[in-house]
């Protein structure tokens, strides 16, 4: 009761403060530019162990501004540049969320 101290435990950030984190990030690329995330252990079987985000370099005239991608990793543990199309969007949240619900970890 009296004495005892109370441990402070550090908060992890939510998925929406993860989010809003990488839509800032999103929002600073150049047309062309490329963003990729490293993905946990459990996603690289299905998806890969990277997720890629690309500022479509004809976006407004054509397609939607950001092009999600998935990669696999080479033995070193860097992308493979085997990209597979996940799909496209013109919200930096709707990434954004897409890649903080996966826990992605910003890798380049």
């Amino acid at each position: 009761m009296f004495g005892k101290k109370k441990e402070l435990k550090v908060k992890e950030p939510s998925v929406k403060e993860i989010a809003l984190n990488i839509s800032s990030q999103l929002e600073q690329l150049s047309p062309g530019q490329t963003i990729i995330f490293r993905l946990p252990e459990i996603y690289r079987s299905s998806f890969g162990a990277f997720g890629v985000v690309e500022l479509n370099p004809s976006y407004p005239e054509n397609g939607r501004k950001y092009i999600v991608s998935t990669d696999k990793a080479t033995d070193d543990g860097k992308p493979a540049g085997q990209k597979r199309h996940l799909f496209d969007t013109d919200e930096a949240m709707h990434v954004a969320r897409w890649i903080a619900d996966k826990r992605g970890e910003l890798f380049s």
